[in-house]
C-alpha cells in the first residue's frame, strides 16, 4: 500500500468512527485525498496539500466568557510557535493564506493546506503518532477575499442554525449548529469569524476533551493570522530546471503512514516533468519507501520517482544528490527550498 493510500484511509477511518459534521469540511479533504491518488496514478496535475507542526507550549492569561453571545475575545500570541516566515514566491512549494497560533496542547500538532478545496488551510491534532479515534482535531478554513460563507444543510438534512457568538478581536462571529439551544453542536463545533479586513475564517472542533469548548475555540480564532506565510521545510533541493510548479505537498505531523513524527510528500512539474520526492525521519520501523530510488542522511530519509525516465539528466541518482536533507530538528529547516 502506498503512502497516499495509507493517508486516504486514515482521513476515511477517522471520519467514519466520528458523529456526522453539519458541514462537510472533513469529507472534502478525504475526497481530495482520494482524487491525489488518482492524479497521480495518471500523470496528471494534483492538488496542493501540506502540513507543518506548529506547538502552543504554555496557555497566554485571557478572560473568555463562555457559551453564547456577547462580549468580545482579543488575540492573545501564544508563548511559542514554530515560526513561519514570508519569502520570495516561489522559493517554498508551501506559502500560505492562513495560520494557526494559540492551540489548546491536547491538540498542537498543525498541518497546512492549499489544494483543490482551495477554503481548508489548517488541521491541528493531537497525540505523536498516527491519529486514532476520538484524536483531537481542529480545522482552520480561510475564505477567499470577498467571498462570504453562507449556512448550508446538515449532513441529516436539517438546515444549519446562526447562533451570534462573542466578537473575535472585536469583529463579528457566529456559531453553526443544528440546535439553538447548544452552540457547540454536541461537541462537534463550528465558529466563523471576520478578520479586520472583512475576510471571513472557520475553525471546526471536535473530540476536544474540554468543558470549555466555546471559550477554547473562541481563543483559536483570535489567534489566526490571515497574511501569508511561508512553512518551513526539512530539505532544500538545487538544479531543478525552470519552470517549476507545485502540484501537491505533504507534511504531516503526526505521520499518517506509519507512527513517526511526521512524513513530507512533494510532487513537482520540473520543466513540464513530473518529479516526487518524500521525506521521513529514520525511525527503527520506517513504512515501506514508494521507491527503490532513496537515500538517508542527517537522520532523515528521502526517497524520488520520476514521471519518466528521460525526464531528468542523470536520473534519480543525480536528482538524490541534489536534495540536501536537513535533519529532524525543525529549527534547521528552511523556507528557501527550491534554489
Amino acid at each position: 500500500m502506498s503512502i497516499q493510500e495509507q493517508k486516504l484511509y486514515a482521513a476515511i477511518e477517522e471520519l467514519a468512527d466520528r458523529p456526522a459534521p453539519p458541514s462537510v469540511i472533513d469529507a472534502e479533504a478525504a475526497i481530495s485525498s482520494g482524487r491525489r491518488i488518482v492524479k497521480r496514478r495518471r500523470g496528471t496535475r494534483i492538488a496542493v496539500v501540506a502540513t507543518l507542526g506548529v506547538i502552543g507550549f504554555a496557555l497566554a492569561a485571557v478572560v473568555i466568557p463562555s457559551h453564547g453571545g456577547g462580549g468580545t475575545i482579543a488575540a492573545q500570541p501564544p508563548a511559542k510557535t514554530q515560526a513561519l516566515a514570508a519569502t520570495a514566491a516561489g522559493a517554498d512549494p508551501l506559502t500560505l493564506s492562513g495560520t494557526f497560533g494559540w492551540l489548546p496542547p491536547n491538540a498542537s500538532n498543525a498541518g497546512y493546506s492549499l489544494h483543490d478545496s482551495p477554503t481548508v488551510v489548517a488541521v491541528a491534532r493531537g497525540g505523536d503518532v498516527s491519529p486514532s479515534t476520538n484524536t483531537p482535531t481542529i480545522w482552520l478554513t480561510v475564505y477567499p477575499k470577498g467571498t462570504t460563507p453562507k449556512l448550508g444543510t446538515a449532513a441529516d438534512g436539517n438546515a444549519e442554525l446562526r447562533i451570534t457568538a462573542p466578537d473575535v478581536n472585536g469583529h463579528p462571529a457566529y456559531w453553526m449548529t443544528e440546535s439553538a439551544a447548544d452552540p457547540t453542536n454536541g461537541g462537534d463545533a463550528y465558529l466563523r469569524w471576520q478578520s479586520s479586513d472583512g475576510q471571513w475564517g472557520e475553525v471546526h472542533g471536535y473530540y476536544l476533551d474540554t468543558s470549555d469548548i466555546t471559550g477554547e475555540l473562541l481563543r483559536v480564532a483570535a489567534g489566526v493570522d490571515f497574511a501569508p506565510h511561508s512553512v518551513p521545510l526539512p530539505l532544500w533541493i538545487s538544479g531543478l530546471s525552470k519552470p517549476i510548479v507545485t502540484t501537491e505537498a505533504d507534511l504531516d505531523r503526526p505521520s499518517l503512514n506509519g507512527g513517526g513524527a511526521w512524513d513530507l510528500f512533494l510532487s513537482l512539474e520540473v520543466n513540464g516533468a513530473d518529479l516526487q520526492i518524500s521525506v521521513d525521519p529514520i525511525t527503527p520501523n520506517p513504512p515501506a519507501p514508494e521507491s527503490a530510488n532513496c537515500k538517508t542522511s542527517n537522520g532523515l530519509r528521502a526517497c524520488v520517482v520520476v514521471g519518466s525516465p528521460n525526464a531528468f539528466k542523470g536520473g534519480a541518482a543525480a536528482l538524490l544528490r541534489d536534495i540536501n536533507l536537513l535533519g529532524t530538528d525543525p529549527e534547521a529547516w528552511t523556507t528557501d527550498v527550491l534554489r
